[in-house]
């Protein structure tokens, strides 16, 4: 069954050649043993810089591609048995332009350096630090060869100076931040690139052509480093946090107006062997994150938010499942699950109390986490994550009785990934997840006990890299009462109890489900033209969900793209890129549910400007499995939608970005939507930006509601409830970052939020598998107008490397309204006397290398 549904594919045969191209000889460089370590201040006078061998010669990216830099850079690279040293003049007719920002920011707006290391020389991973004129660090992980994880921190220093002839700076960077073998005699992979905000001349050390997607596998490699010893790096980072809630509004015997608590935690981080590290956390907090913004979900999916806590971010790259180093992936009208959702970890407790007054808990408690990351035996990258959460109670009234009930139960989270490199331009690499549960008596019915989940991928580039084969293929299990296994048949995710589906069966009495996916690409890496090929599939039972994230399954979706991108500069451009589009979508059971075009054009003007258009449409030839939540297929109108918008040039002073899109569809619905952004450094120092969103929906057949009707065979014993829903949402971002200097710094994030629907012409559909409705005799009033604002305020001060203070401010105000008018004036004064809750802490961390 499964070959017939993909015999509408067409797929070419590509005639790939294996022949490589004549290599170029691959750049030398030299460092020196310092016999005294230099001081780490920006003033070169150290001995060693007087005889260390200069790295110079850049070569332009921008403006002028593969000609020698205007503003020529001069690296020398020193080390000790502790740590490896970098000087660096960066020579310019005119002072180099500063800027402050928080550490990790965006730094176009000044003068910076990134100097990149491969200290395991395997061409494909590494690690790079950058400094800017102000000394402003940002550090990052190199994976996949093309890509970079600026989540990793690492703990080193660094100095600059500004001159009237450009800038200077000075770096130190310990052996434990690096990971390298233990042997006499090192060779690492080394390239450093420099950006001139002044003149808008971006250089490298050593070129590679904006043409070719290649970076870590085209570093010149650095000699003359010998005698040194890895350092297991044995890191220990406690922490305590002070914190006040204050709630305007607690209608609640349970919920005080004001509480405080305070905590305490510890980060440990430990170099099992020169390239496999440990980090660990005991009760982790994450209160100097910034809120989740606020946003409107009528579908029946989850909203997937993303991941901003610090032990989750760093290193993620490692757990990343199908991240071959393709220059580009497309998916339309259909999203690749996520296989490691670390969202999931400490989420919102999933158990519901129906009572008369509640106090649940809003996350759950990570007792400990730790992982495992590194490269292990020949050519092996390995990461294990385990994290165990906390069994969480809530309070709750009814009547006279109180008592409490579990809402969340203890749950262990285990990730496992391992990938190889072998021959000379293909990986492999298996996953394997699980979630564990001790579920109470009254989760049973609603939690599954265990998910599983084990997949392999891996990839093949061809022909000097021109091109790549991307495949993966997996299967999933979980297992639990017959209730939790019927709730995940029911899912919004695969429907299994649909009327009309003739290849899946509701089963309410299983205890387990099982099911399974993949997908194979392949696409051109170089050269103007890059087509793009894929073939994926999600089995109706596939569920990740645990530790994942998945919007639904029961799909086979395939596309062929071709893409055109010109980088070579021209009178008026210095980039265009172009691609056009055909992808189609089936069931398992054969229907149509997708079938559509779609193509995007973008230009990068000479003086940095950029315009872009989109369109696409869909045909009437499609149905749909989700729209009634479970009930009948029924028929959905194309629709054909077109977009567009421009950007200034972001690294001025002043820079704004607008966009727009219209679609329609072929029931008279509609919608559009405006964003723009403004930001503006009035100095230095601060950066201002607003980001205001409006959007408008006129949609002519919305799902309300399901009625059972038995009496009603067309569409198999239920009234399904449609109506015409007008709604309109207003979001605005408005976010302030002063710095003070390169270690203390104030951001500010403020989001009103309103939103409106406005339910109308209720109707029910009148057979399965068509688009026609009759009117309904529904009365009910699911009319919405939601008010919200959210808020953050965070001073970070870095008392030394690795150490630091944050104090916080945050806020979460809304309420809702039973009205589905827009009325900016009315929801925006409505705003302050929302309910709200106010958290402000403060939270102190210390770093201790052992």
């Amino acid at each position: 069954m499964m070959l017939r549904r993909l015999a509408p594919i067409v797929v070419a045969v590509l005639p790939f050649t294996l022949a490589a191209q004549e290599a170029k000889p691959r750049p030398v460089f030299r460092a020196v043993r310092a016999e005294q370590a230099p001081n780490v201040d920006a003033d070169l006078s150290d001995p060693v810089w007087q005889t260390a061998p200069e790295m110079t010669n850049f070569t332009q990216r921008d403006p002028n591609e593969g000609q020698p830099a205007v503003g020529q850079t001069r690296i020398k690279a020193a080390y000790t048995n502790e740590a490896i040293y970098f000087a660096a003049v960066m020579e310019d007719s005119e002072p180099a332009r500063p800027l402050l920002a928080r550490r990790d920011s965006d730094l176009n707006n000044g003068d910076y350096i990134r100097i990149s290391i491969d200290s395991q020389l395997d061409r494909l991973n590494g690690a790079a630090f950058v400094i800017n004129a102000s000394n402003v660090q940002m550090d990052m992980i190199l994976y996949n060869d093309i890509n970079d994880d600026i989540s990793w921190d690492a703990v080193w220093d660094s100095a600059a100076k500004i001159t009237k002839n450009g800038w200077v700076a000075e770096v130190r960077i310990p052996f434990s931040q690096l990971r390298f073998q233990d042997k006499p005699v090192h060779t690492w992979g080394i390239n450093v690139s420099r950006w001139n905000a002044r003149t808008r001349e971006s250089s490298r050390l050593v070129h590679s052509p904006k043409s070719e997607s290649v970076f870590v596998s085209r570093f010149g490699d650095l000699e003359g480093i010998e005698g040194i010893k890895p350092k297991r790096a044995f890191e220990v980072m406690p922490y305590g946090v002070a914190r006040t809630d204050l709630r305007s509004r607690a209608d609640n015997p349970f919920i005080q107006s004001t509480s405080h608590q305070m905590d305490a935690g510890l980060d440990v981080k430990y170099g099992i062997t020169p390239n496999l590290t440990l980090t660990g956390t005991i009760n982790p907090d994450f209160g100097q994150v910034e809120v989740d913004p606020a946003v409107l979900n009528l579908s029946q999916f989850e909203t997937s938010l993303t991941e901003k806590r610090p032990f989750f971010t760093e290193g993620a790259s490692v757990f990343r499942f199908g991240n071959g180093p393709a220059s580009s992936r497309w998916g339309f009208n259909m999203s690749f699950p996520t296989f490691f959702y670390s969202r999931r970890i400490g989420r919102t407790p999933q158990g519901f109390i129906d009572a008369d007054y509640v106090d649940s808990p809003g996350e759950t408690t990570i007792l400990g986490a730790a992982k495992v990351t590194g490269k292990v035996g020949k050519g092996w990258t390995v990461g294990i994550f385990d994290a165990l959460t906390d069994q969480e109670e809530g309070w709750y009234r009814l009547g006279s009785e109180v008592g409490k009930q579990t809402v969340e139960p203890m749950t262990n989270y285990l990730v496992a990934r391992a990938t190889k490199e072998y021959g000379k331009d293909s990986r492999a690499g298996f996953m394997f997840t699980s979630v564990n549960r001790r579920l109470s008596d009254n989760l049973e019915p609603v939690l599954r006990e265990s998910s599983y989940f084990g997949g392999i991928d891996g990839y093949t580039l061809l022909k000097d890299k021109s091109w790549i084969v991307e495949w993966l293929t997996g299967g999933s299990m979980v297992e639990g009462s017959q209730d939790a296994i019927a709730r995940t048949q029911r899912g919004a995710a695969r429907y299994y109890q649909r009327p009309d589906a003739g290849h899946v069966e509701y089963d309410p009495t299983r205890t387990s489900l099982t099911g399974y996916m993949g997908r194979v690409m392949v696409a051109k890496q170089k050269g103007k033209w890059r087509p793009n090929f894929q073939v994926q599939a999600l089995s109706p039972g596939l569920e990740i969900n645990d530790l994942g994230f998945l919007t639904r399954t029961d799909a086979i979706s395939s596309h062929a793209v071709l893409h055109y991108l010109n980088t070579d500069q021209t009178k008026w451009t210095r980039e265009i890129s172009t691609w056009a589009s055909k992808y189609q979508n089936w069931n398992f059971d054969g229907d149509l549910t997708s079938n559509g075009v779609a193509g995007n054009f973008y230009v990068l003007l000479k003086n940095y400007w950029s315009a872009y258009a989109w369109g696409g449409g869909t045909a009437d030839d499609r149905v749909s499995d989700q729209a009634t939540r479970g009930g009948p297929t029924m028929l959905r109108p194309g629709y054909t939608y077109f977009g567009g918008g421009f950007g200034s040039d972001s690294r001025k002073k002043f820079s704004v970005s607008i966009e727009g899109e219209q679609l329609t569809d072929g029931m008279g619905g509609s919608s559009d939507f405006i964003w723009s952004s403004f930001t503006y450094r009035p100095t230095p120092a601060m950066r201002i930006s607003v980001t205001p969103m409006f959007s408008r929906l006129h949609e002519m057949a919305q799902y309300v509601t399901t009625i059972a009707d038995p009496s009603y065979a067309p569409t198999f014993g239920n009234r399904y409830v449609f109506a015409t829903l007008s709604q309109r949402t207003l979001d605005i971002g408005i976010r302030t970052e002063w710095t003070m200097n390169a270690r203390l710094s104030a951001q500010l994030y403020v989001q009103p939020f309103i939103a409106s629907g406005d339910y109308s012409g209720f109707k029910t559909l009148v057979r399965a598998r068509d688009d026609e409705f009759e009117a309904s005799s529904y009365d009910g009033n699911p009319d919405f107008n939601l008010r919200s604002v959210r808020g953050s305020a965070v001073v970070r001060w870095e008392l030394r490397p690795g150490s630091s203070m944050y104090v916080v401010w945050s806020e979460n105000r809304a309420d809702v309204a039973p009205v589905g008018d827009f009325r900016f004036r009315r929801d925006f004064s409505a705003l302050p006397d929302a309910p709200s809750q106010d958290v402000f802490l403060v939270k102190f961390s210390y770093w201790l290398p052992i």
